[in-house]
């Protein structure tokens, strides 16, 4: 039997272990050229108004009025709820908002539980998150039936006559939309009409994830006021807040059955530290979205433009590359896109692989600009982040790129579109 000396000697080494991981990846990922398209960093206001405290409290509650709590002492985060979805129902013109969902993916889980009926047909996006067909493919035995939205790869988007015809001929229960390459608006509108000609009833799941941001800065599309029923995101990524989820929609009737899918089904207890912290990214939406929206939007067509220049195929580029944070090269002629992801994580540049168009070839890249944007990137500096790039998977120059990474990395170090925080301090008398 080990002794209190021994086990106290163990802790120590322990801890002393996990504070040095924690050290060593601060350290990486502060001298790292983030271009990861689903990460980015909550503002300085965000991540103050994140409450360690909110974590170790119960503040479940049923239906859609948070007011209906189980628990006691829920008075005063109660008011902080209502108001982050006061704020968010302005922000997206939304009738309902509900913050509990943890994830995106656990979003667009509930929607898929609270929405289908045993039986539906589904037509999903098949580079997205396909929920149904997790749901059809898992041990629960779901009974739903997925069918992949036909995508046209060369314009990155749904191809929309064959996928009315899909309608036409399966008309499917639900129809989800949305991508993880999410590089141009879909086609909300004609699939609303035609899901309203030949699918009467079915309702259609918009998954914004990727582009929260630009669609809170009302440069993107308007998902509810072109046709969707819900809205299901995650909010991160580019609206640049604390981890989690939230579904919105205008139809009190889908609101209380996602609700019901919510609690008690899904979620008992949803996270309270990020409450305060997703009013404050709403209300820096408000006052900044725009400028913020147009800067993610300008810097990713400029680094389009510069893998363009360089000789570097671009999905999109006769559509100006990209009208969302995403741009997406084609990079067969320097290898295998996931061995390329692995020597630009070497030489701190982070970003993902990527499949390509088959006309174009095989390996892609997924580049998104948010993080990099909100810290200080302008379209300047795309010509030197794809230089970059290109001399690490080129195998040109990889330990000068390396260098140049960490440089730009500590360059873009203050942030931006944003408000001023607000002493909490009471004034002197």
């Amino acid at each position: 039997m080990r002794g209190r000396r021994d086990i106290l000697m163990d802790y120590k080494r322990k801890v002393a272990e996990i504070d040095s991981l924690i050290e060593k990846h601060t350290a990486f990922r502060e001298n790292c050229l983030n271009l990861i398209a689903s990460e980015t960093r909550p503002s300085p206001l965000a991540e103050r108004l994140i409450v360690n405290d909110l974590d170790h409290r119960y503040g479940s509650y049923t239906g859609i009025d948070p007011r209906n709590r189980g628990y006691p002492g829920n008075a005063f985060l109660t008011q902080m709820e209502e108001v982050a979805q006061e704020l968010a129902k302005r922000l997206f013109g939304a009738a309902y908002v509900d913050l509990r969902p943890l994830s995106g993916n656990i979003a667009g889980i509930i929607a898929m539980f609270a929405l289908a009926r045993p039986g539906d047909t589904v037509l999903e996006v098949h580079n997205g998150h396909m929920y149904a067909a997790k749901l059809a493919n898992s041990d629960l035995r779901v009974e739903l039936k997925s069918i992949s939205i036909p995508w046209d790869e060369m314009n990155a988007n749904i191809d929309l006559d064959r996928t009315v015809s899909l309608i036409r001929e399966h008309r499917p229960g639900l129809v989800s939309i949305g991508s993880a390459h999410f590089i141009f608006p879909q086609p909300v509108r004609e699939l609303r009409a035609a899901m309203d000609r030949y699918s009467p009833g079915s309702i259609l799941v918009y998954d914004a994830a990727h582009v929260m941001g630009l669609i809170a800065g009302g440069r993107f599309q308007s998902p509810l006021t072109e046709g969707a029923d819900v809205i299901i995101t995650s909010t991160h990524k580019t609206l640049a807040g604390p981890q989690g989820g939230m579904i919105l929609t205008n139809d009190r009737d889908v609101a209380e059955r996602i609700a019901m899918a919510i609690t008690p089904l899904m979620i008992a207890n949803h996270h309270l530290s990020r409450v305060p912290s997703l009013a404050g990214t709403f209300l820096e939406w408000m006052a900044c979205g725009e400028a913020h929206a147009d800067a993610i939007i300008g810097n990713a067509k400029a680094l389009g433009r510069a893998f363009q220049e360089q000789g570097v195929p671009v999905v999109g580029a006769d559509l100006g590359f990209t009208e969302s944070h995403t741009v997406l090269p084609v990079v067969d002629a320097f290898g295998e896109s996931g061995a390329l992801v692995r020597q630009l994580e070497a030489c701190h540049i982070l970003l993902n692989a990527a499949g390509a168009p088959r006309e174009m070839g095989k390996h892609g890249l997924r580049i998104g600009v948010q993080e990099v944007t909100r810290y200080g990137m302008t379209e300047a500096d795309a010509p030197e982040i794809v230089g970059c790039i290109l001399d690490v998977v080129s195998e040109r120059d990889p330990d000068v790129a390396k260098e140049r990474a960490i440089a730009m990395a500590r360059r873009f170090d203050t942030v931006r579109f944003t408000l001023p925080d607000i002493d909490r301090a009471r004034p002197t008398p």
